[in-house]
């Protein structure tokens, strides 16, 4: 195995970046569920949506994404696959008929 290939070297401000969007939403989900722990499902469903939609949950987590991933390379291997590509190939992903983990 190539060493190189082990580490990368990452800028420290796009580390920073994605490890303060990840500190606001694992932080904020477990203090959710500790206060959710007093509320119906409803009301904890409730609280769940309107911190992902008012804290931009999801637009937090793909600038994390796209940050880390400018750090591999986007040449096109024998497998017509960039290297991010290739690494991901199957992750699972939730869809209508397989909605749990």
């Amino acid at each position: 195995m190539d060493a190189n290939k082990d580490y990368l070297n990452v800028k420290r401000t796009d580390l920073l970046l994605v490890l303060k969007h990840l500190e606001t939403l694992v932080v904020s989900l477990d203090r959710i569920g500790s206060s959710s722990v007093d509320m119906g499902q409803s009301e904890s469903d409730i609280m769940l949506r309107e911190f992902i939609d008012d804290w931009s949950v999801c637009r937090k987590l793909s600038e994390s994404r796209t940050v880390l991933s400018k750090y591999f390379s986007t040449d096109l291997g024998d497998d017509d696959m960039d290297e991010l590509e290739r690494e991901l190939q199957g992750v699972p992903y939730w869809t209508w008929s397989n909605r749990k983990p």
